[in-house]
């Protein structure tokens, strides 16, 4: 239900506190997600990362989404895989500044608590119908339509756009991480 809604959204608003989110990621980096704690053989290791970067090509498309991609600075500093996939994952991630749809911040860990670390959460919005959203559990991902939810999700979005950093001070940050602390 979720993949129908965001290849149909006119635009996605996405809150990750742990990881890259997946419409960002490189191949490399999707893979040693993937590959973490599963008992998938190598084929169906390649199916989900295709799967995953495959869901990319929404970007594409004459109209594409408008993405409002917010991250927790932790993110950045979290080793996925090794070294050398975080500094391709985070120029990557700087690479993305430059789409026109597209727009990257990132919450400082100054910020301290915040409402962001209670889980990852999607808005999507589609002409013609009402916004949903996409809950991150342990178990497994929610989509949720109920209005009142989708307005305590959408408040939770806006309020952390208000301690994120500006776009251009986010970009530098990932630049800055990429280059001090992923650099072999």
């Amino acid at each position: 239900e979720w993949l129908e809604a965001e290849r149909r959204a006119t635009s996605l608003c996405w809150w990750e506190p742990l990881l890259v989110l997946g419409l960002l990621q490189t191949p490399d980096y999707a893979r040693a997600i993937l590959a973490a704690g599963t008992d998938t053989t190598e084929d169906q290791l390649e199916e989900l990362v295709s799967a995953r970067i495959g869901r990319q090509a929404i970007f594409d498309r004459p109209a594409p989404p408008k993405l409002w991609a917010m991250m927790d600075e932790a993110v950045l500093h979290r080793l996925i895989g090794s070294g050398k996939i975080m500094h391709a994952q985070l120029l990557h991630l700087a690479d993305m500044f430059c789409h026109p749809s597209i727009t990257v911040q990132i919450v400082p860990a100054r910020a301290g608590a915040h409402a962001g670390l209670l889980g990852g959460f999607a808005i999507a919005s589609i002409d013609s119908s009402p916004d949903i959203v996409y809950l991150e559990t342990s178990a497994d991902g929610q989509v949720l339509g109920k209005s009142s939810v989708v307005a305590k999700v959408t408040l939770r979005f806006n309020t952390l756009r208000a301690v994120a950093l500006p776009r251009d001070d986010s970009r530098d940050l990932i630049l800055k991480v990429a280059e001090e602390r992923w650099t072999e």
